[in-house]
């Protein structure tokens, strides 16, 4: 069977209805489903940690790391692909950062202030023995699922 192979616009190889690998064959690299990376916009930077310790929220981790990347609401919501009075609400505390929108931020601030954050946050919890309500459940129903897994 011959493959339908074309260009794209980076003048890479791609086959419609397969992925296909810098050989042009065919394959399941993701990698090859995200674009170049935007030039001008840096990947994100760690956080001096004194600005780290002076977050007593992840509200705080927020909005100082809309300030460090010295752009508008309406800016930083149009790189998350979100409105900006979601960014407003994110900023104000009235809407929790989703996890899976917390790279986007990350890419559209400049830095990875939030990650540092929740990061420090479950270290914290962690040494001082407190288990957040989600990971005492995970822990009570993981031998069922081993269980349940060993079975299948």
């Amino acid at each position: 069977m011959v493959a339908n192979f074309g260009r794209d616009l980076h003048d890479k190889n791609f086959c419609p209805g397969e992925l296909v690998d810098k050989s042009g064959q065919p394959g399941t690299g993701v990698a090859q489903l995200l674009p170049p990376r935007i030039e001008g916009i840096r990947s994100p930077r760690p956080a001096d940690e004194r600005t780290l310790r002076m977050c007593f929220s992840e509200q705080d981790a927020i909005a100082a790391s809309v300030a460090l990347s010295g752009l508008t609401y309406r800016e930083i919501a149009a790189r998350i692909g979100a409105s900006k009075s979601l960014v407003n609400a994110m900023v104000k505390g009235e809407r929790p950062l989703s996890a899976r929108r917390t790279q986007a931020f990350c890419n559209a601030t400049g830095t990875t202030l939030i990650v540092q954050y929740r990061d420090m946050e479950r270290a914290l919890r962690e040494s001082a023995g407190r288990q957040r309500e989600r990971d005492r459940i995970a822990a009570i129903v993981a031998p069922t699922q081993r269980a349940w897994g060993a079975a299948a």
